[in-house]
C-alpha cells in the first residue's frame, strides 16, 4: 500500500511538472504572438503642447511617472524623431481626431494635423505610401488597417534599414532552406539507420560513434565545418572546374542556399538516424521471419516491408529535424545567410531554384531587429513579429508531418508487437 501511494505521488509530481512546462511554453507563445501582432495594430497619435508653446505630434512609445518618450516626425532618416519629455513641461495632452500619420515610401513616418497633410507629404522624395487618421478610426477600420499591415508584413520585401516593409524574402528563404535540408538529410539518415540496424562489426561501431559525436557538437562548429568543407572546399573546386571564366568572382565558392542546406543536414542527421533506427527496432521479428520464409532477400525485406512499416518513425525524425533546423541560426551566418539578399534563391526564372544564391532567414531577422537595429524601440516589436512568424512556419511544417505520421501509424498499428 505504501509503495502504491508513493508511486501515485510520483506520478502526480511528474504530471504537475509537465503541466507547468506546457503552461510556460503556451505563455511564451502567447506573449510572442501578442507582442508581434501589437506592433501591426495602429496606435493613436497624440498632440502635446509644452509650456513654452511648442506643439508636438507623435506616438507615445514609453512612459513612467516623471517622463515619456514621444516618437515624432522623421525628417531625414528612420529613428531620428524620438524626444523625452518631462511631464512637468507638458501643458496639454490629447488625441485629436484630425491627427494624421503620413507613411513615406522609405519607411519614415510624419505626424501632424489634418491641415498639415500636404506639407507633411510634399518633401518626400520616395513618395507617400499611406495616409491614416488613426484617432478617428473605429474598431472595424482599425481591424482593416491591421489586416493590411499583416499582409504587407508577410508579402512584401524589407527596406534597406530592415525596420520597415515586410519579411517575404526571409520567409521564402526559411521555408526553402528547411525543405531542401529535408530532401538532403532524409535519404542519408535512412540509409545510415538501416546500416546501423543491419550490420555488426568494427565499421558499425565506428559509424555509431561518429553519429553520437555529431549529436554533441555545438551548432556553430557545423558552420565552421560547412565554411571549410562545402564553401571553400567543394564550392571552390566546382568554380575551378566549371566556372573558371568567372574567377576570381565566385559562383559556388561563396556562401549559398545549397551549402547552408548541407550544413543543416549534417546538424540534423543524428536525430533522423536515431528515430529511424528505433522505428526499425520496434518491428516484430515475426515480420522479418515471415518475409524471409516466403523467399524474399534481406534487402527486399528491408526496403519493401520494414521501412514502409516504419514510416511513422521516419516522419518523426523529419519533424525533429525540421524543429532543430528552423531554429539554428548560428551556423547559417557562415555559409550563406545575409541581412539583405540581392536576389531570392526561389523565383520565376529558370531553373526556378538557384542554390548558389545567398538567402535571408527569419531567425536572423529576429536577431537583427532586436540587437543590431538602429532604432531599438521600433526594432524590438519587429523582432517579436518575426519570431511569431517563424514559430507559425515551424508549427505548420511540423503539423503537416505529424498528421501524415499519425495516418501512417494507424495504418501499421496492427504490425506492432
Amino acid at each position: 500500500m505504501m509503495r502504491a501511494r508513493a508511486g501515485a505521488g510520483g506520478t502526480w509530481l511528474l504530471g504537475g511538472i509537465a503541466a507547468a512546462c506546457i503552461a510556460i511554453m503556451l505563455g511564451l507563445l502567447a506573449f510572442t504572438l501578442g507582442s508581434g501582432l501589437a506592433s501591426l495594430w495602429p496606435t493613436r497619435v497624440e498632440r502635446i503642447e509644452l509650456r513654452g508653446g511648442e506643439i508636438l505630434f507623435g506616438e507615445v512609445v514609453e512612459s513612467d511617472a516623471d517622463s515619456l518618450i514621444l516618437r515624432g516626425s522623421e525628417v531625414e532618416r528612420i529613428g531620428e524623431g524620438y524626444r523625452r519629455l518631462r511631464r512637468a513641461d507638458i501643458a496639454t495632452r490629447n488625441a485629436p481626431p484630425d491627427a494624421v500619420v503620413v507613411q513615406l515610401g522609405d519607411g519614415r513616418r510624419r505626424f501632424g494635423a489634418a491641415d498639415m497633410e500636404v506639407s507633411l507629404a510634399a518633401p518626400a522624395a520616395d513618395g507617400v505610401a499611406e495616409v491614416l487618421r488613426p484617432n478617428a478610426m473605429g474598431p472595424f477600420a482599425r481591424t482593416g488597417v491591421f489586416l493590411r499591415n499583416l499582409f504587407a508584413f508577410v508579402a512584401t520585401p524589407p527596406d534597406a534599414s530592415n525596420l520597415a516593409g515586410g519579411v517575404l524574402p526571409a520567409l521564402v528563404g526559411t521555408v526553402t532552406l528547411v525543405l531542401l535540408m529535408s530532401v538532403l538529410v532524409m535519404p542519408f539518415g535512412i540509409a545510415t539507420a538501416v546500416y546501423l540496424h543491419e550490420r555488426r562489426g568494427p565499421g558499425m561501431r565506428i559509424a555509431r560513434g561518429a553519429i553520437d559525436t555529431l549529436a554533441g557538437v555545438p551548432a556553430i562548429v557545423y558552420g565552421v565545418l560547412g565554411l571549410g568543407l562545402f564553401v571553400h572546399g567543394i564550392g571552390g573546386g566546382v568554380d575551378r572546374w566549371f566556372h573558371a571564366d568567372r574567377l576570381p568572382v565566385p559562383t559556388f565558392g561563396s556562401g549559398g542556399l545549397l551549402w547552408a542546406a548541407l550544413t543543416l543536414a549534417l546538424l540534423t542527421l543524428p536525430v533522423v538516424v536515431v528515430s529511424v533506427e528505433q522505428g526499425l527496432a520496434r518491428m516484430p521479428a515475426s515480420l522479418r521471419a515471415g518475409s524471409l520464409a516466403l523467399g524474399a532477400t534481406r534487402e527486399e525485406t528491408m526496403w519493401r516491408l520494414l521501412l514502409p512499416a516504419a514510416r511513422p518513425a521516419v516522419l518523426t525524425g523529419l519533424v525533429l529535424a525540421i524543429a532543430r533546423a528552423a531554429g539554428s541560426v548560428a551556423p547559417l551566418m557562415l555559409v550563406g545567410m545575409v541581412k539583405l539578399a540581392p536576389a531570392s534563391p526561389l523565383d520565376g526564372a529558370f531553373p526556378y531554384l538557384h542554390p548558389s544564391r545567398q538567402f535571408m532567414h527569419l531567425g536572423f531577422a529576429v536577431y537583427d531587429a532586436a540587437l543590431a537595429s538602429s532604432d531599438v524601440i521600433r526594432g524590438v516589436p519587429r523582432a517579436y513579429a518575426c519570431a511569431m512568424l517563424l514559430v507559425c512556419v515551424v508549427i505548420a511544417l511540423n503539423l503537416s508531418a505529424i498528421l501524415l505520421r499519425n495516418r501512417l501509424r494507424d495504418r501499421y498499428r496492427a504490425l506492432e508487437p
